[in-house]
């Protein structure tokens, strides 16, 4: 009977939440519409997923045959586009940091006399490294282009020499550098940032619906009784009854969002999608559960929205994404095991770029279920508050 009863009382919280969800717009907006946006945002911000056409200058002091045909070499090369000529260096700069252009090569005076005459002579090359990404794609483009400019001096030697074009290649850069991009071999920005960001995106959405969910009917003691009736006085029924809409809501968009990417769209994934869809179920329950703690701790709303806020934005950093939390202060590397989306990047990372991923991220995988526990402990903590 009791047991009925237990089971009647958490039904009963599912039935009311429902009906809380279906009867005010912005509860369904922020558990359902929002999160939905968000993904159509995320994956589609990249475009293609490559970085090219970076628009760059040329600061040409020498107006020569050469030095337009460096010009043509660098528009030729994928990563950049040649959209401003400059007479001198003051303009290039201020285009710069206006952001016109993200790079410009000063070519100097008497560089083709130079050139013809076996003299040293440079290439400047400047670029906006304050964008990491863009630096580094302009760097490279101009590196590109200029890697068939540096052994022009040598051509007419070995044309008289009979040296062939391979060998001169060889004496030219004498070490050849092998590069295999593992795991992202397009280069593809897409791949390995939408996925992630989402999450990052998602959990701070997920924190903030339970806290406020939960914050709605703890700040008002009617409601709160009117809560704990409905589960037959029990905090559990309570707990369990409102968590579970807004689980099964968060599970069917993680779900869709998994199929749009690996399946739809593509991304490397070398484990089953199940698997995936699985870690990201286990990360939803952690991440509810570490709201509801917060929330438990200090049960006043608009404080405990603002500090919950600030921890989903420190979890953007804590993931690792853009920076790796091995590379942060060791205080930092510890203080990242409190935040459940920290653990959730490194088992999708394993799982979507090794075949073996639960050899290396099962200490991960345990620490993301132990978070449940703070469901039970945020239960005894609002019990206790009822109490007094």
């Amino acid at each position: 009977m009791n047991k009925t009863n237990h089971h009647s009382g958490f039904f009963a919280v599912v039935k009311r939440e429902c009906g809380i969800l279906v009867s005010r717009p912005l509860y369904l907006f922020t558990a359902l519409i929002f999160p939905l946006f968000a993904l159509f945002f995320m994956t589609t911000i990249f475009g293609n997923g490559m970085i090219d056409s970076i628009p760059v200058g040329i600061v040409d002091e020498d107006n020569s045959t050469m030095s337009r045909d460096i010009e043509r070499l660098c528009s030729a090369v994928p990563e950049i586009r040649v959209t401003e000529k400059f007479s001198n260096t003051a303009e290039a700069r201020d285009a710069l940091l206006s952001k016109k252009i993200y790079g410009y090569l000063i070519i100097p005076h008497d560089f083709q006399k130079d050139v013809e005459a076996n003299r040293n002579t440079t290439l400047t090359l400047c670029y906006h490294y304050a964008f990491l990404s863009v630096g580094s794609e302009v760097m490279q483009g101009f590196l590109n282009a200029l890697r068939i400019i540096a052994v022009a001096p040598l051509q007419q030697t070995t044309d008289f020499l009979g040296i062939d074009d391979e060998t001169l290649e060889t004496l030219a850069s004498p070490i050849s550098i092998a590069a295999h991009p593992l795991y992202n071999p397009a280069l593809n920005y897409s791949s390995y940032l939408t996925f992630p960001y989402f999450w990052v995106l998602f959990q701070i959405l997920i924190l903030l619906n339970i806290a406020y969910s939960f914050g709605m009917d703890f700040k008002d003691i009617r409601k709160t009784r009117e809560c704990l009736k409905a589960g037959n006085n029990k905090m559990l029924n309570v707990v369990f009854g409102k968590l579970t809409p807004y689980i099964l809501i968060f599970t069917a968009i993680a779900i869709f969002a998994d199929v749009l990417m690996f399946d739809i769209m593509d991304f490397d994934l070398h484990a089953n999608i199940v698997s995936i869809i699985a870690v990201c179920f286990l990360f939803i329950m952690a991440t509810c559960s570490v709201s509801l703690f917060l929330f438990s701790i200090y049960p006043n709303l608009p404080i405990i929205i603002s500090f919950i806020s600030m921890f989903g934005s420190l979890g953007a950093t804590f993931a690792g994404v853009t920076f790796p939390v091995n590379a942060m202060y060791p205080i930092f590397e510890k203080l990242s095991l409190l935040f459940p989306i920290r653990h959730f990047v490194v088992i999708t990372d394993y799982l979507r770029y090794e075949s073996h991923a639960f050899l290396y991220c099962w200490k991960s995988v345990l620490i993301l279920i132990s978070f449940n526990i703070l469901i039970i402990i945020a239960s005894l903590l609002l019990k206790l508050r009822m109490k007094n």
